[in-house]
């Protein structure tokens, strides 16, 4: 069986291990704010490399569900 773990897949991963121990950090230290920021940058940040990869980057900055306009 053919692997499906891409480089995107594998640049995710280490985005997203990154960011869990900075967000894990942040919420130790008490800084739960900065946790929270972290979490949402990480969203972003996952999102932009997701957009890049697919030559999708004109989409960005991609509306929530629930915005307001």
């Amino acid at each position: 069986m053919a692997s499906t773990y891409t480089p995107l897949i594998r640049n995710l991963d280490v985005l997203h291990a990154a960011y869990i121990d900075a967000v894990n950090a942040a919420a130790e230290a008490g800084d739960l704010t900065r946790a929270l920021e972290l979490a949402e940058a990480y969203d972003t940040d996952a999102t932009l490399m997701v957009a890049e990869h697919e030559g999708k980057t004109h989409m960005l900055p991609l509306r929530r569900r629930g915005a307001a306009a």
